[in-house]
């Protein structure tokens, strides 16, 4: 009893340490208590530290793993029929941009530049394209080949959601449109209006015909150069089409035949709680663009380009959507309006790019345009085959004599789903937190054998432990002040 009563007021602190480390969960602190010679306590004590290493090692990269990349693109589970998604939206551009009765641009293309009247010239929909046939319906091309505004001119677009289903005609100057306004309604069986159009099936009788007529004399080289025909350009529905990005030719007499094959992406529940930079991809709520209520890649790009075009030029493509107030590039400035198209590559240097004619820097627009892909989009792989068409033979044969059947070349495009069915994409959590805890937990006991009690443990004999000794030494050897009698009145009793 008196032996306890005069252990040092750190006793207490001795006992928990010798008491947790004779209990404790954790391999190797039983064999740090006295008990074990000086040489077998340092050597067991550099085996934990260097576990402990080890294991905060592991644990470091596997944190960085978590946190870098959280996300991961896999198959889906299920495949996808193709009468869930919408048929894509086909532009037609043809290489021969006017009438050639009424404008011959070889002879006439200095006068051009010096008139400034409103001349219709261009093609319409009846003349470029006057028969299609979606399904197993034929139909009147005009009702659905509507005009677009494009960088290669008007263009012919089809299954185009409408413009101000596209564009944010708030922002937008009233000079023109950029759509002509088409949208036809269709209804599904519950007589809900569904659109843009969705496909039936696959193959040929559930795609997309289209006849092309072409006049030989209107046929010129002095815009379109070399080649002739026509410039097709699949796209989604809500993307506005910039054709000179991407492309398929038709050639003139030719019947050429698109197999298409989806290539959707879509994002998980979980992977949209990560910040966008983590998960690269824009829901439309994460990135709002100017012009254009739908959010997607080639949208914002063409936004961007606008912006870059009047930070170097001081003014705009006649194609690019643009603020009211805003001048429209003339001609002299193509070769700005080029050059601003290498802002987006980057090697390109800013200082050393020519016709600064804006105010802005287009190096400090290009860096803040950020346009990541939609976290759900969809292209298209295509297959294509070809092979010639003779009009006139065809004619002959059928004994229908034309006189003008000579002047004129038939095109014909089939579009249609290759397969009924397809694997989709997605994003998806690689890494959630209760990966990152199960990795670290597993980690843990790999090197040290520790758990969520021997956490807790350790937390006890920090905290409950000591009071509750302390507690019995108080109820065994009563208050400190009374002990500190007793041993007092003990040494007067030992002097007497």
């Amino acid at each position: 009893m008196q032996s306890t009563a005069r252990k040092p007021k750190n006793a207490l602190k001795v006992e928990v340490f010798r008491e947790y480390c004779a209990g404790s969960s954790i391999h190797g602190v039983r064999y740090f208590d006295r008990e074990r010679t000086s040489c077998e306590r340092f050597w067991w004590i550099i085996v934990f530290l260097l576990s402990m290493s080890g294991c905060g090692t592991m644990i470091f990269k596997t944190y960085i793993k978590w946190n870098e990349a959280p996300i991961i693109v896999s198959f889906s589970e299920k495949t996808t029929p193709v009468w869930e998604i919408q048929f894509p939206a086909v532009t037609i551009c043809p290489e021969t941009k006017v009438q050639a009765e009424k404008l011959n641009l070889t002879a006439e293309i200095n006068a051009l530049y010096e008139n400034s009247e409103d001349w219709n010239i261009t093609h319409n929909a009846d003349t470029v394209v006057p028969l299609c046939r979606f399904g197993d319906v034929q139909r009147s091309c005009k009702r659905y080949m509507k005009e677009t505004v494009t960088e290669n001119g008007l263009c012919y677009s089809f299954n185009m959601l409408p413009e101000e289903k596209i564009f944010r005609k708030s922002a937008l100057h009233n000079d023109h449109t950029y759509m002509e306004d088409w949208f036809d309604y269709t209804y599904d069986d519950e007589g809900t209006v569904r659109y843009p159009f969705h496909a039936t099936g696959a193959g040929l009788q559930a795609g997309l015909t289209i006849y092309l007529f072409s006049d030989k004399r209107n046929v010129e080289y002095v815009c379109t150069g070399l080649t002739q025909g026509y410039k097709l350009m699949l796209h989604e529905s809500s993307e506005y089409p910039q054709v000179s990005k991407r492309h398929i030719r038709i050639p003139l007499g030719h019947e050429m035949s698109i197999a298409m094959k989806p290539q959707m992406i879509t994002t998980s529940k979980s992977a949209a709680d990560y910040h966008w930079s983590k998960r690269q991809c824009f829901f439309d709520n994460e990135r709002r663009l100017r012009f254009f209520q739908v959010y997607n890649q080639e949208n914002c790009e063409l936004e961007c380009l606008a912006n870059i075009t009047l930070a170097v030029c001081g003014c705009v493509r006649f194609s690019m959507p643009r603020a009211p107030g805003v001048d429209v590039c003339s001609l002299e400035m193509w070769f700005c309006m080029h050059q601003a198209r290498a802002f987006f590559r980057e090697s390109f240097n800013y200082s050393d790019a020519p016709f600064q004619h804006g105010t802005n820097d287009g190096g400090s627009v290009a860096a803040e345009c950020n346009c990541l892909p939609a976290c759900s989009s969809i292209q298209y792989d295509v297959e294509v085959t070809q092979s010639a068409m003779d009009l006139i033979k065809y004619l002959e044969a059928n004994r229908i004599f034309e006189k003008e059947a000579e002047s004129y070349t038939v095109s014909k495009m089939e579009i249609y789903f290759k397969e009924s069915h397809f694997i989709t994409s997605r994003r998806s959590e690689l890494y959630g937190m209760v990966d990152f805890l199960a990795n670290c937990g597993g980690l843990l006991g790999l090197f040290m054998g520790v758990s969520i009690l021997s956490l807790l443990e350790i937390c006890y004999y920090i905290t409950i432990r000591p009071f509750s000794l302390r507690k019995k030494r108080k109820e065994v050897y009563g208050p400190e002040d009374k002990r500190e009698d007793n041993r007092l009145l003990a040494v007067i009793a030992k002097v007497d």
